[in-house]
């Protein structure tokens, strides 16, 4: 299961937990949230929680204590977790794009950016993690015959 779904799985399950107080607030804010993940709102450069706070119509303060709380999550660890796997999946299903236009399309600044968040993430570069998600095969049978000593996972 991807992040996206994962995230939108938890916003579904806290709008409906009986152990804890879901006020109408907390309500709209899971479904501001649920939106804004699966309209993928958070591919804008300029997102925030000031801009999501907004449109959803309550304080920021309760936007982060209701991510915090309900998702364990904070909004920028949210975002980038968000923008990496989907980064993942257009690595792979788009080759033809390059390394930049994949980063700049799910919402990062420049190439330099993208690189050094993905490479936190993953432990590798967006490079290497298109090389090794689109070779899986080839990659199980090297780290196999030569003693596990590729670079791919």
């Amino acid at each position: 299961m991807n992040v996206r779904m994962q995230y939108l799985r938890l916003l579904h399950a806290s709008s409906y937990r009986t152990n804890t107080r879901i006020t109408p607030i907390h309500r709209a804010i899971g479904r501001g949230l649920a939106d804004w993940v699966l309209f993928r709102e958070y591919w804008d450069a300029e997102d925030s929680v000031d801009k999501l706070a907004d449109r959803v119509g309550v304080p920021r303060e309760e936007v982060a204590a209701f991510m915090r709380d309900q998702l364990g999550d904070r909004f920028l660890a949210m975002r980038k977790r968000l923008r990496i796997s989907d980064a993942e999946e257009l690595l792979v299903q788009n080759r033809e794009m390059s390394l930049a236009e994949v980063g700049r399309t799910v919402g990062f600044q420049d190439k330099s950016d993208f690189r050094k968040v993905f490479r936190q993430e993953k432990g590798m570069s967006p490079h290497s993690w298109r090389e090794c998600q689109g070779n899986r095969i080839y990659h199980w049978i090297n780290r196999i015959s030569e003693g596990d000593r590729s670079r791919c996972p």
